[in-house]
């Protein structure tokens, strides 16, 4: 389990990353739009409760991997305007609800809901409180990777 925690926040801070760079100057907003699904999809595939034989979980992942990506592409505002709490609300909300897929198909309903309810409260306390555009795009990258461990298999047997 130590090695699959160190993946974890390894793979959070690569998020972090990723997602300010979609975020800064002289960079294309691709780094956040598809690093934060194929870092989370990563996540998912290697520890997740899916059977990758399984069509449906198949599907589930796509579809995953998709709604992840829509969710990166806005603030839920127009251009211009500064982001409300209600707006980082809603980033947390769409990050949260990504992942309907994959609680349809490894049943995991409560670790959905406890993951979007925090990533709600998260985002959006950590938006608001954070001056610095820098630490507040990495901390929005790491927390929605991260949540990601309320939804992994811990132990080595497949459910």
């Amino acid at each position: 389990m130590i090695i699959e925690v160190l993946v974890l926040l390894v793979l959070a801070a690569v998020g972090g990353v990723l997602y300010r760079m979609g975020g800064a100057h002289g960079y294309n907003t691709k780094f956040r739009d598809l690093g934060i699904p194929c870092v989370g999809s990563i996540l998912l595939g290697v520890y997740g409760n899916l059977n990758h034989y399984n069509p449906w979980h198949i599907l589930s992942s796509i579809l995953t991997f998709g709604l992840m990506f829509a969710a990166q592409t806005t603030y839920f505002k127009k251009k211009g305007m500064d982001a409300k709490w209600y707006h980082w609300s809603l980033v947390g909300l769409a990050n949260g609800l990504a992942l309907l897929p994959y609680a349809i198909t490894t049943g995991m309903w409560i670790e959905f809901a406890i993951r979007t309810i925090a990533l709600v409260l998260l985002i959006t306390i950590w938006s608001e409180i954070n001056s610095n555009a820098v630490w507040e795009e990495v901390g929005r990258g790491v927390l929605i990777i991260l949540t990601l461990g309320l939804l992994l298999r811990w132990d080595k047997k497949k459910s």
